[in-house]
């Protein structure tokens, strides 16, 4: 389901009305996600597992339509060096951050006898 509604999620903003191009409200997008971690706590200790499917979906509309936005956003309002060099930053980030999500991923398997 994730990687269904990400997918999803980085076509929604070729609809030009439905892109978020202000730095602030990316900004306030981006930080409010940090809202969907007592979320995720609450939905596995309460809640049915459709919830935590909807939960899921969420995420991964959201990871789809913010990174495309941000990518797409942030070197607007530089001149060409400037921009290139902000692509190829964001870019380095975005690696860095899939490498530890994959990295830590693989720490529940520690002391699991394999």
């Amino acid at each position: 389901m994730y990687n269904m509604w990400d997918l999803v999620g980085r076509y929604i903003p070729l609809i030009k009305c439905m892109k978020l191009e202000s730095r602030k409200g990316l900004m306030i997008a981006v930080l409010a996600r940090y809202l969907l971690i007592p979320a995720f706590y609450f939905t596995a200790k309460y809640a049915d597992q459709g919830w935590m499917i909807f939960l899921t979906s969420f995420l991964g509309l959201t990871n789809g339509y913010l990174t495309v936005c941000v990518l797409t956003s942030a070197p607007k309002g530089y001149k060409g060096p400037e921009q290139n060099a902000l692509g190829n930053i964001l870019v380095l980030y975005l690696m860095g951050g899939i490498f530890v999500g994959v990295t830590c991923d693989w720490l529940w398997l520690i002391g699991k006898g394999w």
